[in-house]
């Protein structure tokens, strides 16, 4: 597919979808190769996630805007303070349709709702593919590809400190549906150059240049306490892989999709049960499921979202020890994260947002379908 056509289908995705719930799982048929047309890029957006319950910079973030190069300044070195999200603008379409991506980039919002470029973060490689960035979920780590040197940085932006990866990675490299995990200490990424491909990932120690091979089977959730969260699709397997490598994956029955983190006690993880009717997604039930056993614990029916032909677009973080997030589609194209109690699916808002221009990229959320 060239550039120019993979741009176009960008814009076309651009317009708000009937019905978020179907927008949801198309996405991640096509991100998963349950279905052709699995590269699809305007619908994935990727951050981190990790394994224990944090706390979030969503509370009190203003809607993301749009604004012009011209009024947004550079991120700063030094210390700014945490961030609330992240998105990448759009590709530039004149009135002879005319498709320009040159001014592509990623800008950050602090959780003081202050707008930041980062031209330092390929937004688009030379091929036209998405280079990822990743946010951790206090928003304290930012991580990104940078062309300069050639391999990926990590931004503390409560200290100021700034850790360039010793582990060279080519851009050509970063393919279709590319992910990029950062651990909340920042020592950690997860460089995944094309998910849900033979392709294998890479765990990288930032700080000694050690590399671990990752199963190109499996997408990474997390980085937490020295292990990392993997999943295997359509099977289904959860794999709590070491750092150092090793571990051994746990089988579920039945296909599940839009895993959370594991929960802080260690013992449950929170996923979609997929069925091609669609029935729970519809439904707004997800089921809570055993990491030791692969048993279903129980299916938890969320109550309080909104009723508005929307959708659950993914699960995310714990903020508490009985309360993970859910990012939840609105009709038009916005959304909003909500905090669930995972003993009785009672859902409370806890932040929307307008859309923004293309890939939000949210804190602590691993994949939202937009």
């Amino acid at each position: 597919m060239t550039r120019l056509r993979e741009t176009l289908n960008d814009i076309a995705d651009e317009a708000p979808p009937v019905n978020l719930a179907d927008a949801a799982i198309a996405g991640y048929r096509r991100r998963r190769r349950l279905t052709t047309g699995a590269a699809a890029l305007a619908t994935a957006v990727v951050l981190a996630a990790a394994t224990a319950a944090t706390t979030v910079p969503w509370q009190g973030q203003q809607p993301a805007v749009s604004q012009r190069t011209g009024t947004v300044p550079d991120l700063p070195a030094g210390k700014v303070g945490p961030l609330g999200y992240a998105y990448r603008t759009l590709c530039e379409v004149d009135a002879q349709r005319n498709v320009s991506c040159d001014a592509v980039e990623w800008r950050v919002v602090t959780a003081a709702g202050v707008t930041y470029r980062v031209p330092q973060a390929v937004g688009e490689t030379a091929a036209g593919r998405v280079a990822p960035i990743s946010i951790s979920r206090d928003g304290r780590m930012l991580a990104y590809y940078s062309r300069q040197a050639r391999a990926h940085v990590v931004r503390d932006l409560v200290t100021g400190a700034e850790t360039t990866s010793p582990v060279t990675v080519e851009e050509d490299r970063i393919g279709a549906g590319s992910m990029l995990v950062v651990s909340d200490d920042g020592r950690y990424l997860v460089f995944d150059p094309r998910v849900g491909s033979k392709y294998p990932g890479t765990l990288i120690d930032v700080r000694t240049g050690r590399t671990v091979p990752l199963d190109g089977r499996y997408e990474a959730v997390g980085v937490k306490g020295g292990v990392v969260e993997l999943v295997r699709y359509v099977k289904t397997d959860l794999w709590l892989m070491p750092v150092t490598g090793g571990g051994k994956p746990v089988r579920f029955k039945g296909p599940h999709i839009m895993f959370n983190e594991v929960s802080p006690d260690g013992r449950t993880v929170v996923a979609l049960h997929w069925d091609r009717d669609l029935r729970e997604l519809k439904d707004n039930t997800l089921t809570v499921l055993d990491v030791r056993t692969g048993r279903t614990v129980r299916k938890l029916a969320i109550r309080g979202l909104p009723d508005d032909k929307g959708g659950i677009l993914s699960t995310g973080p714990w903020v508490s020890g009985h309360e993970f997030t859910v990012v939840y589609g609105l009709f038009g194209g916005r959304f909003s994260t909500y905090a669930v109690d995972a003993g009785t699916g009672r859902a409370r808002r806890l932040t929307g947002y307008r859309k923004a221009d293309s890939f939000l990229v949210v804190p602590g959320v691993n994949d939202v379908n937009k």
